[in-house]
């Protein structure tokens, strides 16, 4: 399948990018996980992290990054109810990883080592095809558009977590939120709204 392709860290990472037309399908979907074909992968911040090389975080090159995208789930693994087959999905790229969670760490927390995450620890969504837990899905109207989707997943999450999980925000409080026009801080800003902080 064509993937677009990290094939070393570096900085710049543009020229460590590649377009291949011959990197290796999902052969199958892995008891517990889909295999999802990209309509429109989003560009993340977290890319430019996997091409520069994050601190303390060892990755095996060449890979595939990609944590926003929007997709059609065209294969479903042991255990996944099969009426995915065929559904529009976005997804949550963090990755639960049980044996290394801690009592006291809440479900696919960002906040300690029981996650890990779709383009940068495992391949990701800038390629034809990529494999995702089932658990992880949200699916989307056939009629919305696959760009504005993909943009939504990682964003929106990290706004949500941020602002409702961790900062436990309630209607009628004030929020300050700055960098406007970033994805966060507009996800932000319509999660702030729909809950009715001014």
């Amino acid at each position: 399948m064509k993937a677009i392709v990290v094939t070393k860290q570096g900085n710049p990472v543009a020229p460590n990018i590649a377009l291949q037309s011959s990197w290796p399908d999902p052969l199958m979907a892995r008891p517990g996980e889909v295999i999802v074909k990209t309509l429109c992968s989003a560009f993340n911040h977290m890319d430019l992290w996997v091409g520069k090389g994050v601190p303390g975080l060892e990755l095996d090159y060449p890979r595939v990054s990609g944590c926003d995208a929007c997709g059609e789930v065209l294969a479903v693994g042991e255990g996944v109810d099969e009426s995915w087959i065929g559904k529009r999905v976005i997804y949550n790229a963090a990755v639960v990883v049980p044996d290394r969670a801690r009592p006291t760490d809440p479900p696919a927390s960002t906040m300690c080592p029981n996650y890990e995450l779709i383009g940068e620890h495992h391949n990701g969504a800038h390629a034809e095809m990529f494999a995702c837990p089932a658990d992880n899905l949200a699916a989307v109207s056939d009629d919305a558009d696959p760009a504005e989707a993909a943009a939504f997943g990682l964003c929106a999450l990290t706004a949500y977590s941020m602002m409702l999980t961790k900062g436990d925000l309630r209607p009628g409080q004030s929020v300050l939120i700055t960098g406007i026009g970033g994805g966060v801080a507009t996800s932000a800003l319509a999660i702030a709204k729909h809950i009715g902080c001014p």
